[in-house]
């Protein structure tokens, strides 16, 4: 008959009242506290009986004990122990004396974190260092920080200075701050953990932005057939943008904004006998929208209309013709990438589409643009 028995890696698992606030964790300060664990090994069918000795680190035998079942209730101390099985047979003789095999108790202790000092984060100006208090914060815990609205996201904290058992100072060098309230778990050695909610909030110090830029948009006729035999270049090189954007709902990954557009362009069309020189400029509002990708990167769109103005002259082979100029409304919608370089300097790129509405015609025009611009 062979019995091999299990190693075991007890935790001493201390039993912790929260009394008076939440997350407040207070315990015997004996040191001498224990309380049960549980010792089992495979047994054998055939067994007659099991005796388990347990000695201490200095050898001294602490237990030696006689029993039937394949498990013990202990009361041991932390610290460090070895025991042994020995196995009996239904003859009542000694059939198997298993080796020595390590047995470690480890005292686990409930933490219990008040509060995260500083507990208001900028994105503007974060701050790489917290200071966390409360009880039972032991050298050695785990220190995680999530998103409440997205829990499988979290980063692990650095310990900076363990004060004491009160008072800990933490990194989080990996941290991604983005907009949110954020939950602070700590997980003692001994394997007990708890979680501090509304522990930290990531907010913006800013409550509006403002955005100017200016750029360079060329334009391509895409329809209608009117427009685009009238103006039949094709790809117009020579064009300007503007914007002011004013971003002033900032919840999360998103902002929401409005913000006033200007543009300027050249077309030119007719037939090499009588060629029409265009120049229009257009004036409009947008409804704006970023999407934080990273704290650099957004996706961008917006959505508007507008006034343009359009001044038309013939050249009939360099002698000048007719010339009439035009007032439409338009809309326009884009997408697009904006890009934080410095804290008050970015660039931007879209591509959107502008349909302006004449008494002949309704003419979609594709603008590509590039920008830069400052922020304030």
């Amino acid at each position: 008959m062979d019995v091999e028995p299990q190693r075991l890696r007890l935790l001493l698992i201390l039993l912790l009242a929260f009394a008076g606030v939440a997350g407040a964790a207070a315990q015997d300060d004996d040191e001498n506290a224990v309380v049960g664990q549980t010792l089992s090994w495979e047994g054998n069918e055939d067994a007659l009986r099991y005796e388990l000795i347990i000695v201490d680190a200095s050898d001294k035998e602490l237990l030696h004990q006689s029993t039937e079942n394949t498990s013990v209730e202990l009361k041991l101390k932390p610290g460090a122990y070895r025991y042994k099985v020995l196995v009996y047979n239904v003859l009542d003789q000694l059939e198997v004396d298993t080796a020595w095999n390590d047995l470690v108790v480890i005292r686990a202790e409930i933490p219990g974190p008040k509060k995260v000092t500083p507990n208001i984060q900028y994105l503007e100006n974060p701050v790489l260092r917290f200071r966390v208090e409360g009880l039972l914060l032991v050298e050695g815990a785990q220190y995680r920080l999530f998103r409440q609205d997205k829990p499988e996201i979290a980063t692990a904290g650095q310990v900076v200075s363990h004060l004491s058992d009160e008072e800990v100072e933490l990194t989080f060098p990996d941290f991604e701050f983005s907009y949110g309230d954020y939950s602070l778990t700590i997980e003692n050695p001994g394997g007990l953990k708890h979680t501090l909610k509304n522990a930290l909030f990531v907010r913006y110090d800013k409550p509006v932005d403002f955005h100017l830029s200016v750029g360079y948009a060329p334009g391509s006729v895409v329809y209608d057939s009117w427009y685009q035999s009238t103006w039949n270049q094709g790809f117009y090189p020579w064009g300007a943008t503007g914007r002011l954007t004013v971003l002033f709902l900032k919840k999360g990954e998103y902002q929401l904004g409005a913000e006033a557009e200007g543009n300027a362009w050249l077309q030119t069309g007719g037939t090499p006998e009588a060629i029409i020189n265009s120049k229009y400029l257009s004036a409009g509002v947008n409804a704006v929208y970023h999407y934080l990708v990273t704290k650099q990167l957004r996706l961008t769109a917006r959505l508007g209309g507008g006034l343009m103005a359009g001044f038309h002259a013939f050249d009939y082979q360099g002698t000048p013709g007719l010339a009439w100029s035009s007032l439409d409304p338009y809309v326009d919608a884009s997408v697009g990438v904006f890009y934080s370089i410095l804290k008050f300097w970015h660039v931007e790129a879209d591509v959107g589409i502008l349909n302006g509405f004449g008494n002949q015609y309704s003419a979609g025009l594709v603008r590509p643009s590039v920008l830069t611009g400052v922020n304030f």
